[in-house]
């Protein structure tokens, strides 16, 4: 079966942003998609007792409050463990599963006969999948009137398909990105550690105060 991100980084800008709250919640983990899906994971998400749950349309300057507060601390995929990476892969490719199959399949609500008849991908954080079409040269997408900027051909489904995803400046501007310059990234990042430690230290030392 084909998979629309075969590795880490092919997430690439469709990655939004990382967070962790040091384990104030037990859905610990944010994972934050550039169409606004986002997941919220626990430390274990394919545990039978784990926590993995989905959803759409988040409130990115909420969740940069929380980073910018000093609540939650900004990461990239190689500071997560590697069951947490898979995880991660293996849901959003199941997500995007039947409409990469239909596409391959050149099904007319997925891949449309001509250009006439394809809808126009704006590049807009709700674009992912519009605009696929079919030339005999291969597949296409669809950008605006002028047919000399669409993208392609692409010899399959897959990289046409990930030529139609939003990127960052596609769900917000600038002030509600990732700290990290690359969240996709598979290297770890520098000083996440540290600032991951003290905000677990801080959370601990909370929970040890005795309530009134």
């Amino acid at each position: 079966m084909t998979k629309l991100f075969e590795k880490p980084e092919d997430l690439g800008e469709y990655l939004f942003r990382i967070t962790d709250n040091g384990g104030a919640s037990a859905d610990r983990y944010t994972v934050v998609f550039s169409d606004g899906d986002y997941f919220a994971l626990s430390s274990y998400p394919s545990s039978p007792v784990g926590i993995s749950q989905s959803g759409e349309d988040i409130h990115v300057s909420g969740l940069a409050k929380r980073v910018e507060d000093g609540h939650e601390v900004d990461l990239a995929l190689g500071d997560l463990e590697p069951h947490i990476v898979q995880h991660i892969l293996g849901r959003i490719n199941e997500g995007w599963r039947e409409f990469l199959e239909a596409a391959e399949n050149k099904e007319p609500h997925a891949v449309a006969a001509t250009r006439e008849d394809a809808s126009e991908n704006e590049g807009l954080h709700n674009s992912a999948g519009d605009g696929l079409y079919w030339t005999e040269s291969g597949f296409m997408v669809k950008r605006d009137s002028d047919p000399s900027d669409d993208f392609g051909p692409f010899t399959t489904a897959r990289e046409a398909l990930i030529y139609t995803l939003p990127t960052h400046y596609s769900l917000s501007g600038p002030e509600y990105h990732s700290t990290v310059d690359d969240p996709s990234s598979m290297k770890k990042t520098e000083g996440a550690a540290e600032k991951l430690a003290e905000l677990e230290a801080k959370l601990n030392n909370e929970a040890s105060k005795p309530s009134l």
